[in-house]
């Protein structure tokens, strides 16, 4: 063999276990922790720290928003992020969706951008239309040591990502992608007769 072809053969062999490695370690080892939290399950107790719209601006307030304290109506939990269009996109169908059934729902807005300053997400929902702060939506953050997202048994990092708690603290839907208004009024309304 010349030396060509062993070194064909090296470079090939090293790019396959790399590749190899790579993949074993993104699928096994480096594998998020799942929760264990399921539809059919208590959905785990969480509190947020709430935006708020003082004095013409959002702002991260001193409020906080805990989950057990909305029992008694329907919760939407939905994460989403300032560089994500799609969850952008969604936010005017749950505000419209809050608006519509404000007596038995209570949408909870979590930016996932804990990485990110609470000063960047406000000053972008300042300069960015709608006028969030005009919003029905309850706005929330959390911090990277309180992750609700993975609390909560999300797993792939995709955005946007709902979750419907019936009025009992049950998780009754949990979806990863883009949500519209129907979507919501399909899986929402039958629990609206309960």
């Amino acid at each position: 063999m010349n030396k060509r072809k062993v070194l064909e053969i090296v470079a090939w062999s090293l790019a396959g276990a790399v590749l190899v490695g790579g993949l074993a370690y993104f699928n096994f080892v480096d594998k998020p922790i799942v929760s264990g939290v399921e539809i059919g399950d208590e959905c785990p107790d969480f509190t947020v720290q709430a935006y708020r719209a003082e004095n013409g601006k959002f702002t991260l307030s001193e409020e906080q928003i805990t989950l057990s304290e909305c029992r008694g109506k329907i919760v939407v939990v939905n994460f989403w992020a300032t560089w994500c269009t799609s969850c952008i996109a969604e936010l005017p169908d749950f505000n419209k969706f809050q608006e519509d059934h404000q007596s038995d729902v209570v949408v909870l807005a979590l930016n996932h951008e804990y990485y990110a300053t609470a000063e960047f997400v406000s000053n972008w929902m300042d300069k960015n239309q709608p006028t969030w702060a005009d919003y029905q939506l309850l706005f929330g953050r959390y911090e990277e040591d309180n992750d609700v997202y993975k609390a909560l048994g999300f797993t792939s990092g995709a955005l946007p990502g709902t979750m419907i708690v019936n009025r009992e603290g049950m998780i009754v839907y949990r979806k990863d992608g883009l949500m519209h208004y129907e979507d919501l009024q399909a899986e929402i309304g039958p629990l609206l007769k309960l």
